[in-house]
C-alpha cells in the first residue's frame, strides 16, 4: 500500500489535473480547438515505451497522447509496468473557449490533485504542463513537466518542483521510444536506443534552472503575488520600458506591479492572455540573456503613461504584443532577473 501511494503521488508530477464543467450539452457549445492550436500536439502524438525515475523510485511501461473525439482533443494514457505498482492513468487536454488555452483534467482514484488544477503550454519546441499544489503543512509547491522530442522518435519528460521562493528541483525524468505500427516495424531495423538514463541527468542545466524561474515569475504575474515578484529580482534591477522609461527596482514595485497586484487580488483586474513565446536563452556562466516574445491580453484596467502605474478601468481591454531581453544572474543557487528591456515589434509596411 505504502508502494501504491509513493507512486500515485508522484505521477501528480505528469498529471495536471483540472475540474472541468461538461455544462455544453448543445453541439454548438462544444469547444472544437482551432486547427493551428491543435497541431501542435502533433510531434509529441504517438506510443512510446518508456522508462523513469521519480524521487528514485524506476519504473517502466508505456505512454500514448492521441487524439479523440473528432480529432478535438488530446488523451494521454500512461500504464506503469513495473512489477506491483501496475497502474493506469489517463489524462484529456481539452479547449477553454473562453481563455483561449488548452486545460488538463483526468482520471484518478484518490483526491489528491489541486482543486485550481493547473494549464499546458507551448514554447518552441518543447509542451509544458504547470500546476500549484498545495501540501500538508499549507504551504504551496509548484510543479512542472516539459516535454520535448529530444531527437527522431524519442520523447523526454522533465519534472521539477519548487516550494515557496526556494529554487526549482529537478524530481524526475522520463524517456521514450516511440513505438512503430506493425507497417512501420516491418520496414524498419531493431532499434535499442531506449537506453538507461546517465547517472547526472537528473542534474538540471542552467537553462533548466532559468526555465523554471520564468515560470514561477510568470504564475506570480498573474496572481498578483508582490513578495514573490520582488523576490525574483536581484536588489540591482533595472529596467526600461517601451517608451524609454527607466525604473529601478524600488520604483518598478512601487508605481507599476504592486498598484496592479492590488487590482488583481480585488478581482478588479486580470491577465486573459499572458504568454512568453519562442523563448531563446543564453548562458555565460553565472549570467544568462534570454529573449523572447510576451502576448499579452488583459481586462480591467489601463496604463497611465504619465505616472507609469495601473488605473481601474472596468471598461478597459488591452492587447499587446512586447518583445523583450532580459539579463538573469545566478546568486547563491538561484536566478535572479536583473535587468529587462521591452519593444514594440516594427510593423511591416503593407505592399
Amino acid at each position: 500500500m505504502r508502494t501504491f501511494l509513493r507512486i500515485h503521488g508522484l505521477f501528480t508530477l505528469v498529471m495536471a489535473v483540472l475540474p472541468v464543467c461538461f455544462a455544453q450539452t448543445d453541439p454548438k457549445n462544444v469547444p472544437q480547438p482551432p486547427t493551428a492550436e491543435l497541431k501542435k500536439f502533433d510531434p509529441f502524438l504517438g506510443k512510446f515505451s518508456v522508462s523513469g525515475n521519480f524521487a528514485n523510485l524506476p519504473w517502466t511501461g508505456t505512454l500514448e497522447l492521441k487524439k479523440v473525439i473528432k480529432g478535438w482533443y488530446i488523451e494521454q494514457i500512461i500504464l506503469i509496468k513495473s512489477e506491483g505498482i501496475d497502474r493506469e492513468f489517463r489524462i484529456l487536454a481539452t479547449w477553454d473557449k473562453n481563455l483561449r488555452k488548452y486545460r488538463l483534467w483526468g482520471f484518478q482514484t484518490l483526491p489528491i490533485m489541486p482543486d485550481n488544477g493547473g494549464e499546458i503550454r507551448f514554447e518552441g519546441d518543447e509542451m509544458s504542463t504547470e500546476w500549484i499544489s498545495a501540501r500538508p503543512d499549507g504551504s504551496k509547491a509548484a510543479f512542472s513537466n516539459r516535454y520535448k522530442i529530444v531527437s527522431k522518435d524519442e520523447l523526454e519528460i522533465l519534472s521539477y518542483s519548487q516550494v515557496g521562493n526556494g529554487p526549482a528541483e529537478k524530481i524526475g525524468y522520463l524517456r521514450g521510444k516511440r513505438t512503430l505500427n506493425a507497417e512501420e516495424a516491418a520496414a524498419s531495423p531493431p532499434s535499442n536506443s531506449l537506453l538507461p538514463a546517465p547517472e547526472d541527468s537528473m542534474k538540471p542545466t542552467a537553462e533548466d534552472e532559468i526555465h523554471a524561474a520564468m515560470a514561477e515569475r510568470r504564475r506570480a504575474s498573474l496572481e498578483g503575488d508582490s513578495e514573490k515578484i520582488a523576490s525574483s529580482m536581484a536588489d540591482e534591477y533595472i529596467q526600461t520600458d517601451i517608451s524609454g522609461y527607466v525604473q529601478d527596482k524600488t520604483a518598478w514595485l512601487n508605481e507599476y506591479f504592486n498598484p496592479l497586484a492590488a487590482l488583481i487580488k480585488a478581482g478588479r483586474f486580470r491577465w486573459d492572455v499572458f504568454e512568453e513565446k519562442d523563448v531563446q536563452i543564453r548562458t555565460y556562466g553565472d549570467t544568462a540573456i534570454v529573449i523572447g516574445t510576451l502576448e499579452l491580453t488583459s481586462s480591467g484596467a489601463r496604463v497611465d503613461r504619465e505616472r507609469h502605474t495601473w488605473i481601474a478601468d472596468a471598461e478597459a481591454h488591452r492587447s499587446s504584443t512586447l518583445h523583450f531581453t532580459r539579463t538573469y544572474i545566478k546568486r547563491n543557487g538561484k536566478w535572479l532577473l536583473a535587468a529587462l528591456h521591452n519593444a514594440i515589434p516594427l510593423q511591416q509596411s503593407s505592399k
